[in-house]
C-alpha cells in the first residue's frame, strides 16, 4: 500500500494529523485529506514538503 501520513510543522515541531491518507486535494487555502476508509479531514495551510520515501507529507 501507499498510503501516506501527515503532518503539521509549526515552531520546528511535528505534529502527526492524520494516517492511512489515500487522498490529498488543496482547495481554497485548505488541504483536504481522504483516508482509506473515506474519512475526510480538513487543515488550513499548505503542503510544504513531501517525503514519498518515507510516505509522509508536511504542512504549514
Amino acid at each position: 500500500m501507499c498510503e501516506i501520513t501527515a503532518f503539521s510543522v509549526a515552531g520546528g515541531r511535528e505534529e502527526k494529523v492524520m494516517e492511512e491518507v489515500a487522498v490529498i486535494r488543496v482547495e481554497d487555502g485548505q488541504v483536504v485529506m481522504t483516508d482509506i476508509l473515506g474519512h475526510e479531514q480538513t487543515v488550513q495551510g499548505s503542503i510544504r514538503e513531501i517525503r514519498l520515501l518515507e510516505h509522509k507529507v508536511f504542512l504549514a
